[in-house]
């Protein structure tokens, strides 16, 4: 299940030539994008077309009512951006644009847009460009000498970037003068300023782009007074207006514009997580990429035309977007590399089981498929735990027909060998939850917790390949504890036993200190009831992170996946590891 494409950086910046022994200049740009080649570039994004009878509105609503963009007659800072790029379907090069702005530089020649417009070969910037109005460039055409941004950022075998990185999503170019000697800002007579938002996501923003779809004229577009919201889990905003189609990457999301000089304050461009939009191509939800530190020296290097500082891209857990941990069903955690460091096993929807090697900082540092069948589909619940003595975590399965195996871990992030601990048809097909940790004088944590469907409770300690030996009753058949949904055991409050933390179907979650052979534990309520905690699907608990108390992780339904470090008799420090699913 998880997506392990390989993935190869683009270049940072590229020059754009003309052809061969020619230089790119704003009048070899000229003469190459006729107005013919304009009009058969497509839009240079993931995004979809409009529905057939789809029409925005005729007229900009105010913030209360900004539902739908409109035609207008532009701004004289936002323009369109056309380049060539080899399309991946046919390996052939083909015209593109995308929507870009001039932001304000000492020698007024910087355009912003998104990453993913970036690169590609013939660059060239038309400042308020109108296919329906009877002078399309009436500042001229700025050829690209030079594009600057943040090398982080790169589509992964063309799959538009749904993780951390998006965030990168921006892009700084270099123009030329057009051919009347002016540069592209002393042309326009304005600039964009840029801005941060310093984590203050709502805002109330224009903007200003070129729609591919239903818009044959390629004519400007504009959606005022939108109120933004943050897109949880990156550093983007969201916005809901319709009509931003293919072509409105790299639109500038504006503060404060003076729609006759075009100035004002850019603090977002149209792009980011699936390049500025959902899976599903809706029109009406966009996203923008905003602005800190990092973007302020790629905003630098551009302006003084120097090469930025780059730096390497780091393991992501989410390729795709947090959505695809929604298909992670089950989780145990353990040392399965022999490092040292708590690591995690994943069972997915579709039979693979996965192994995420620890860092030692409440992270993760890779991945490796440990196996991929159908018939991990059938395990119904798993649990973490050195069960034969070797200091190697090994892996304890309930099967769905009752069937119990244990897979013994090699140390190197494998198992060697497995054990049928119960036949298909025992007792165990009734087994719901099992969790393992050390709740007796063995310092090992092979002794395992199982709650059963009508809700009874054992305790087996000392558990090994020759099976479950000694027996401990914690709850007879019991209603109550039939609603203890998810079970993770761990070391949260340092007695000498460990503790096992349940959530129950009310969102009730409760910690049992010192569980062991004679009772549960001393009951301490982590939350009262609550609907939010009924969303908690997964758990598993570990030293994710140095030191005591254990940490517990959770997965969220909507695939949001959150660690709580140095959790105790409450809650430990939340860190979100993967964003919930971008709606």
């Amino acid at each position: 299940m998880p997506n392990t494409v390989s993935a190869t950086p683009a270049p940072t910046t590229s020059a754009h030539e003309a052809g061969p022994g020619e230089a790119w200049t704003s009048a070899a740009a000229e003469n190459f994008w006729t107005p013919q080649r304009m009009a058969q570039a497509t839009p240079d994004s993931p995004r979809g077309e409009a529905p057939a009878g789809w029409k925005p509105e005729s007229t900009v609503h105010g913030a209360a009512a900004a539902k739908n963009g409109s035609y207008f007659a532009g701004v004289p800072t936002i323009g369109t951006f056309f380049h060539y790029v080899t399309d991946p379907a046919t390996d052939r090069l083909t015209g593109r644009f995308c929507s870009a702005s001039v932001v304000d530089s000492p020698q007024g020649n910087v355009i912003l847009t998104a990453a993913h417009c970036s690169g590609g070969s013939r660059g060239m910037f038309v400042p308020r460009y109108d296919g329906a109005a009877k002078n399309p460039t009436p500042y001229g055409r700025f050829a690209v000498q030079r594009w600057i941004r943040d090398a982080r950022w790169y589509q992964a075998d063309g799959h538009p970037t749904r993780d951390a990185y998006s965030d990168f999503d921006y892009a700084f170019a270099r123009v030329a003068d057009n051919k009347r000697r002016q540069s592209v800002q002393k042309a326009v007579g304005a600039a964009l300023k840029l801005g941060r938002v310093n984590g203050r996501y709502k805002q109330n923003v224009t903007v200003v782009g070129y729609p591919g779809s239903h818009n044959p004229k390629n004519r400007p577009f504009v959606c005022a007074g939108v109120d933004t919201r943050q897109l949880p889990g990156y550093h983007q905003m969201r916005m809901d207006c319709g009509g931003f189609y293919g072509g409105t990457s790299g639109s500038p999301w504006i503060t404060g514009l003076n729609e006759r000089t075009g100035s004002g304050t850019v603090i977002g461009d149209l792009g980011g997580y699936y390049g500025g939009g959902l899976e599903n191509n809706s029109d009406r939800i966009s996203f923008a990429a905003t602005y800190d530190q990092r973007a302020v020296e790629i905003y630098d290097a551009a302006k003084t035309n120097t090469t930025p500082r780059q730096y390497p891209r780091g393991y992501s857990m989410y390729p795709t977007g947090g959505g695809l941990w929604q298909h992670a069903m089950k989780t145990a955690s353990g040392d399965y590399t022999g490092d040292g460091k708590t690591d995690m096993i994943a069972i997915w929807s579709d039979g693979e089981v996965t192994l995420y090697t620890g860092n030692g900082r409440g992270g993760f540092s890779g991945e490796r498929r440990m196996a991929k069948s159908s018939t991990w589909t059938h395990a119904r619940t798993i649990a973490g735990g050195d069960f034969n003595g070797s200091n190697a975590s090994d892996l304890m399965v309930v099967w769905s027909d009752g069937e119990v195996t244990l897979y013994t871990g090699n140390g190197n992030g494998g198992f060697s060998g497995e054990t049928q601990m119960a036949k298909p048809g025992s007792t165990w097909k009734d087994a719901v939850q099992i969790t393992a940790g050390r709740y007796s004088a063995d310092q090992r944590t092979d002794d395992l917790m199982v709650r059963r469907a009508d809700g009874e409770t054992i305790l087996y300690t000392d558990v090994d390949g020759r099976g479950f030996l000694h027996e401990n009753k914690l709850k007879s058949p019991d209603d109550t504890w039939r609603h203890a949904t998810v079970l993770a055991a761990g070391n949260f409050t340092g007695g000498a036993n460990w503790d096992v933390v349940v959530r129950w179907s009310d969102g009730e979650l409760t910690l049992y200190r010192d569980s062991s052979a004679s009772g549960v534990g001393t009951e301490v309520k982590l939350k009262s009831s609550n609907k939010l905690w009924t969303h908690a699907t997964v758990m598993t608990a570990g030293a994710y992170t140095p030191g005591d108390p254990n940490d517990l992780l959770v997965r969220w339904s909507d695939g949001e996946t959150t660690l709580y470090t140095d959790t105790t008799t409450t809650l430990g420090r939340e860190h979100m590891l993967v964003p919930p699913k971008a709606r």
